[in-house]
């Protein structure tokens, strides 16, 4: 309402008719929470010493400067929000050397794995078509895969395995329609034809889907981070407990 915030009203006395919400309310609602996540990769430097580093290998780029980068953004994703100790350091721009702090921000390495198409490695991830799938909900799941897949309990990474391989299963569509399912070919793609603004386009509905194999450690950390107050244990009763909640 315009009226002024200190007055005090009984909402049953108000008139709606004469309720005139502000010009400005949710207009918050119209900025996504968090950048939309598309594929790069990184940018080619002749004479580049670490080709397949995915953090900055520059001179400048300390383990000062490093910790800085992770403690203001708050250890948490700038893609999709995800706090974990073990995030990265990525590149906005995708240029290695470009270490200003301003160019900087803390990565899930998932999120940043869709950053680094050319720097992934054969057999550790594929590209498949998943979609109504957020790229960010995409690796929300797989990241609840991969600490599934390490329960104790068989029926759990049973399910955990089912679900993984149909993600990884709709390769198949990106090879129907791409002729490859492999990210270093996206990638090559994408240093030719670098235009950021079409690639959200052209590349719709597409997601990188991960061999759980090298995230090992991350695993690990993940557990004892984001899961520690949901233990693999409880998920079974929490999925029954929102699907039966009462109307």
């Amino acid at each position: 309402m315009t009226t002024d915030r200190n007055d005090n009203h009984d909402p049953a006395t108000v008139d709606p008719a004469k309720v005139h919400p502000k010009p400005s309310l949710g207009a918050n609602f119209e900025v996504p929470t968090y950048p939309a996540l598309g594929f790069s990769t990184k940018s080619r430097v002749w004479g580049d010493k670490s080709p397949s580093a995915t953090e900055p290998t520059a001179p400048a780029y300390t383990a000062a400067l490093r910790r800085q980068i992770l403690v203001e953004g708050g250890h948490r994703c700038t893609f999709c929000g995800f706090y974990s100790e073990r995030n990265e350091v990525h590149n906005l721009n995708d240029i290695h050397r470009d270490v200003r702090p301003e160019n900087l921000r803390p990565a899930d390495a998932l999120c940043h794995g869709w950053q680094h198409l050319g720097e992934l490695g054969e057999g550790n991830a594929v590209v498949a078509y998943l979609p109504g799938l957020s790229g960010q909900d995409a690796n929300h799941l797989q990241r609840t895969i991969m600490v599934a897949l390490e329960s104790d309990e068989a029926s759990l990474r049973e399910e955990a395995k089912r679900l993984l391989n149909w993600m990884a299963s709709h390769r198949d569509y990106a090879n129907d329609a791409w002729g490859t399912s492999e990210p270093a070919v996206f990638a090559s793609a994408l240093i030719r034809h670098g235009d950021r603004e079409s690639r959200a386009v052209v590349f719709q509905d597409l997601a990188v889907v991960f061999n759980p194999g090298t995230f090992a450690q991350h695993v690990a950390s993940w557990s004892q981070e984001a899961y520690r107050n949901l233990p693999v244990g409880r998920w079974h009763q929490v999925y029954h407990d929102v699907m039966n909640a009462p109307a």
